[in-house]
């Protein structure tokens, strides 16, 4: 994470859905950073693909990676979210498709590394994590951010669409 972006309530997650003690989760690296991804929302790892930008009627869009045919799935930049000023992309790295229901992205990373068990944490002090997307933190050692998928699926597709009771 950023040392330099502290924020009072980085140890209040975002998310209502919590984190259970023991589950998996995925740890990946990210430039300078590590972070913590719930298995759960994990449904594939695939290599690095050029992402494209889909036309917009000038509307700023996000970059995309079609998976086939009529399957344009939004790209975020795992790097851009932790502070990176710029993310340089590299044929090595790893996209991880995470999905919850119908909403999907992939999320951009240099690589995936393993999958420990969740080990709840209090958020280091000094430690804040990218705003508004913790809904967690885990390690033994030395605690790393638990990624808010649901709120990340927000910022990539927008947010769940609510059916309308009868």
């Amino acid at each position: 994470m950023n040392p330099g972006n502290a924020h009072a309530d980085a140890s209040l997650p975002t998310s209502p859905d919590p984190l259970r003690p023991r589950e998996e989760l995925v740890r990946v690296r990210a430039g300078a950073w590590r972070l913590l991804l719930p298995m759960r929302f994990v449904e594939r790892v695939h290599g690095a693909a050029l992402p494209a930008v889909r036309p917009s009627g000038g509307a700023p869009a996000s970059p995309v990676v079609a998976l086939g045919p009529d399957d344009l799935v939004p790209v975020v930049f795992a790097e851009a979210l932790l502070g990176a000023a710029e993310v340089r992309l590299a044929a090595s790295h790893q996209m991880i498709l995470v999905g919850e229901g119908e909403r999907r992205a992939l999320l951009w990373v240099d690589s995936v590394e393993d999958v420990v068990e969740h080990v709840p944490r209090e958020a280091p002090v000094a430690d804040a994590g990218p705003d508004g997307l913790v809904a967690g933190w885990s390690g033994e050692a030395l605690p790393l951010a638990v990624l808010d998928v649901p709120r990340l699926l927000d910022l990539a597709s927008g947010p769940p669409e609510r059916k309308e009771a009868p």
